[in-house]
């Protein structure tokens, strides 16, 4: 995982964080940013890692599961875990993703698949 893409994953995560700290009955829990941390990682790791990520589809094909799998998650939590600002930052971690991996994708290749 490169620096930047550690750094852009670091800060999402805080403000998912701090907001369970600044509300006093927050709509999700530490649990729940955690699992949204292990789908981001998991994902991150794959696209590094495999050598399939050369492959355009090959890598899309990873966005949407990641995306299907956040929807989910986020359905789970009647929609409060992934906000506006969060899309906005899961959006650029991906592209990152992605341009790491060789691509430059014109566009939000997520909003396909995305119900956040």
């Amino acid at each position: 995982m490169t620096p930047e893409i550690a750094e852009k994953k670091k800060y999402l995560l805080h403000w998912m964080y701090d907001f369970i700290l600044d509300d006093e009955e927050p709509a999700y829990r530490k649990k729940d940013v955690d699992e949204c941390d292990q789908l981001l990682t998991d994902f991150i790791h794959c696209v590094d890692t495999d050598e399939n990520k050369k492959d355009f589809t090959w890598v899309a094909s990873q966005v949407e599961a990641l995306v299907k799998n956040l929807n989910e998650l986020n359905e789970k939590l009647e929609y409060q875990l992934i906000e506006t600002d969060q899309r906005e930052d899961l959006c650029a971690l991906v592209a990152l993703v992605m341009q790491h991996a060789g691509h430059d994708y014109e566009g939000d290749i997520t909003e396909i698949w995305r119900k956040w």
